[in-house]
């Protein structure tokens, strides 16, 4: 009977072993698939069939972006010379576009554990465009699938778990999901992202111009119709 444990001890090490030497990954698919609550994809492009904005609308400029939106608000004042704010006077709607200055010294992967050499050897490795700041990062962790997960690949399936495990502290669950928009138009990039907050939504669009690679622009805009967010979003021009 010892000879018996004995020789299956051995053969449960082997296996181990032969496990451990061809599919490395297994430690990161399991916590993947067990620790994560989402695997899939939530990064999308808004739709070409929107409805278009109500007719009572109007142009916000400021910083040198412009988009349309609602006709009842007014300019507020604020503290911040980098911010402007247009508000209605029942505060059901309002829009904020802050412009920022991005450093030499900002780096995107700050407190995610990935190193961009990483990145960059991931990204080589499922043939992917290594990206270069925050919006290019963002499209590819929010964009992730068990797909793009090698299991023969140690290093590389850490660097994508650490990637989901980045998109899965940015959703918020079943019953407030967050969904990521491309916001792309003439002359710059961006994404939208979407929170509710009690009964009305939160949108956030963070738009990077190609040229000014120094300057980016944060929005917020409170509303109550998802699709009047798509639209707005839709609109964004840079003057």
């Amino acid at each position: 009977m010892k000879k018996f444990f004995g020789i299956l001890f051995l053969l449960i090490i082997a296996a181990a072993g032969v496990c451990a030497y061809f599919f490395p990954g297994i430690p990161y698919k399991y916590k993947c698939t067990h620790e994560l609550q989402l695997t899939d994809s939530i990064w999308e492009t808004i739709p070409d069939d929107l409805p278009p904005l109500p007719e009572e609308c109007a142009d916000y400029s400021n910083f040198g972006l412009r988009l349309t939106a609602w006709n009842d608000m007014k300019p507020m004042r604020t503290d911040d010379k980098s911010e402007a704010k247009w508000q209605n006077g029942d505060d059901t709607h309002y829009i904020i576009i802050n412009e920022l200055s991005i450093s030499e010294s900002d780096d995107f992967l700050d407190r995610t554990g990935i190193s961009k050499e990483a990145l960059d050897r991931y990204c080589k490795a499922v043939e992917k465009t290594t990206p270069e700041n925050g919006y290019e990062f963002t499209k590819l962790k929010m964009s992730l699938t068990m797909e793009d997960f090698d299991i023969h690949d140690f290093k590389n399936s850490k660097t994508f778990y650490l990637m989901m495990k980045e998109k899965n502290e940015a959703y918020f669950g079943e019953n407030n999901p967050k969904v990521y928009y491309s916001v792309d138009g003439v002359g710059f990039r961006g994404c939208l992202h979407i929170e509710k907050v009690s009964d009305y939504n939160m949108a956030f669009i963070d738009i990077y111009p190609e040229r000014d690679k120094k300057t980016k622009y944060h929005i917020g805009i409170k509303v109550t119709d998802t699709n009047e967010i798509l639209a707005i979003a839709n609109s964004i021009k840079l003057t």
